[in-house]
C-alpha cells in the first residue's frame, strides 16, 4: 500500500482505494473512492509503526500507540488487512526454490471458491505447470486484492506487448525479476538494510510470483516469455 500510494501512477495502481469510516463521526467517511485524498492516506501510512513492532505486541496495544499519533492510521491498517483477500502460507524449507536465494518464500491463494473450483476443473482437463510473474512493488497492492489482470492496451500497461495481449510470465525467475524494476537506488537502499529484520522493514522490496498456469491451447510460449 505504501509503494502504491506514493507512486507517480497512484491514480491507477492504488486500486482499490480505501473505504474508511471517520473514527469520531461514524456517519462520515474519512477515506472514500468518491473523494480520493492520497495525502491523507500517505500521512496515515507514515504514522503506522514498523512491521516488526506491529508483530511484537498485541493488536490492542498497536491500536493504543497508533491512536495517540493519528486516529485514522489504525482504521486504515484494518482496511489494508481486511481488504487483502489472499491467504499466505510460508513454504516449508524442503519446498523452497534454492535459486531464489531467500527464505522468504510463500504460497499465496487468492481466488474465491467459485473461481478456484473453475481453475481446478481446467487443470484436470488441460494439466498445469508453473511460471514466474514479475511486477513493480507498487502494483502488488492491487494484485493481492484484485488478482493478475490483462493490462495490455490499457492505461495500466507499462511494458511492451511484443508477443500479443495477455498476462506475461516466464519459466525463468531471472526474466521475471527484470520486470520487477530493481533500480540501482533500490539495490543501494537494500544493501544498507542488514540483519534478520530487513524483510519486514526494507523500503527496497522487489517481488515476483510463482504462478500455477493451466496448460491450455491458448497459452503461448515464446522461449523465455509465456503469454
Amino acid at each position: 500500500a505504501v509503494a502504491a500510494a506514493n507512486s507517480g501512477r497512484k491514480s491507477l495502481v492504488f486500486d482499490p482505494y480505501p473505504l474508511v469510516v471517520d473514527p469520531n463521526q461514524p456517519d462520515r467517511l474519512s477515506l472514500t473512492p468518491d473523494r480520493k485524498d492520497y495525502g491523507l492516506v500517505i500521512t496515515a501510512l507514515e504514522n503506522l509503526p514498523k512491521m516488526s513492532e506491529i508483530t511484537s505486541v498485541g493488536f490492542s496495544e498497536v491500536k493504543k500507540r497508533v491512536d495517540a499519533v493519528d486516529e485514522l492510521a489504525f482504521p486504515l491498517l484494518q482496511w489494508i488487512i481486511s481488504s487483502n483477500r489472499c491467504h499466505i502460507v510460508k513454504l516449508p524449507e524442503e519446498k523452497q526454490l534454492i535459486s531464489m536465494s531467500t527464505p522468504h518464500q510463500y504460497l499465496l491463494v487468492s481466488s474465491p471458491p467459485a473461481k478456484e473450483a473453475a481453475f481446478r476443473a481446467a487443470v484436470r482437463k488441460h494439466g498445469s505447470t508453473f511460471a514466474f510473474h514479475g511486477s513493480s512493488i507498487e502494483n502488488w497492492h492491487s494484485i493481492m486484492r484484485v488478482g493478475l489482470v490483462n493490462a495490455s492496451g490499457t492505461k495500466l500497461q507499462v511494458n511492451g506487448a511484443a508477443y500479443g495481449k495477455g498476462i506475461y510470465l516466464s519459466p525463468h525467475s531471472s526474466t521475471s525479476f527484470g520486470y520487477s524494476t530493481r533500480s540501482q537506488h533500490r539495490k543501494k537502499a537494500q544493501s544498507k538494510s542488514a540483519g534478520s529484520k530487513r524483510f519486514l522493514e526494507s523500503t527496497a522490496l522487489t517481488c515476483i510470483a510463482l504462478c500455477e498456469v493451466v496448460t491450455a491451447p491458448v497459452l503461448r510460449k515464446e522461449g523465455s516469455i509465456w503469454v
